[in-house]
């Protein structure tokens, strides 16, 4: 965050998306990969914290700020209670080599979401 602090908050988002997808895809390798796997995952996990609040904020300004983010937050909220179950239910159905895989193509599906935010950080 130290080396980005002028850049558009989308930068920070699509850092995230690469990192966790990285980390991830980390875990399909070798056992000595997963724990640099783990760093990249949790690394990206935090700046997604971050980015997630200051998103909105450089998209679409203060006015409404919080009824955004109240609006953001029941699809995520949602999603975080209904993870533990779907994902046991994942793996017991394909196991978790291909729960993985299924997670990595989410994670490139939201890196491509992610990457059409860039021509707004390029306008900056």
């Amino acid at each position: 965050m130290a080396l980005a602090r002028q850049a558009h908050p989308v930068w920070s988002l699509l850092a995230s998306a690469v990192l966790v997808a990285l980390g991830l895809s980390l875990l399909l390798g070798s056992p000595a990969m997963a724990v640099v796997g783990i760093v990249l995952y949790g690394a990206g996990s935090g700046i997604r914290s971050i980015a997630r609040g200051t998103v909105p904020l450089a998209l679409f300004r203060r006015e409404g700020y919080a009824v955004l983010m109240g609006r953001i937050a029941m699809p995520t909220l949602l999603a975080q209670a209904a993870a533990p179950v779907l994902g046991a239910w994942a793996i017991e159905r394909w196991g978790s080599t291909q729960t993985l895989v299924v997670l990595g193509v989410l994670l490139a599906f939201n890196i491509v979401l992610v990457a059409a935010l860039v021509p707004v950080a390029l306008r900056r």
